[in-house]
């Protein structure tokens, strides 16, 4: 793999991984080129898909078309995405049950729960 490369996946995995919750990959390429500032959206969505077939990161779906992006090591857990600002943030624990709550016969396999809202700096300005 080339230097080049190589900084420019690292870049990005760094700011998945910092990041308060999955983000778009305009927002990854956002702050990603501040680092690497010849990166370019093809090479967000190039190196997005090898982090998910290499299982480092996974993608999330908070609406229709609003696939964000997401460390896998984060464990289960919802998200909350502000109306106003539009950014995502992770909710940690769950409220458990989601099994109960299906019909008789079926068998629940996962679940996601995303709480809609306006975020703290949002309700605050």
């Amino acid at each position: 793999m080339s230097k080049r490369r190589t900084s420019q996946r690292s870049a990005i995995v760094r700011v998945v991984r910092d990041a308060p919750g999955p983000l778009r990959p305009l927002e990854i390429l956002d702050l990603a080129s501040r680092t690497v500032p010849t990166l370019g959206i093809a090479t967000v969505y190039r190196q997005l898909r090898r982090l998910q077939d290499t299982g480092e990161v996974r993608s999330v779906d908070l609406g229709v078309n609003d696939v964000r992006y997401e460390p896998t090591d984060r464990g289960h857990h919802h998200h909350f995405l502000c109306r106003e600002c539009e950014e995502a943030f992770d909710i940690h624990g769950c409220p458990g049950g989601m099994a109960e709550l299906a019909p008789p016969g079926f068998e629940v396999e996962e679940h996601a729960i995303t709480l809609y809202g306006r975020c703290g700096d949002c309700s605050n300005g």
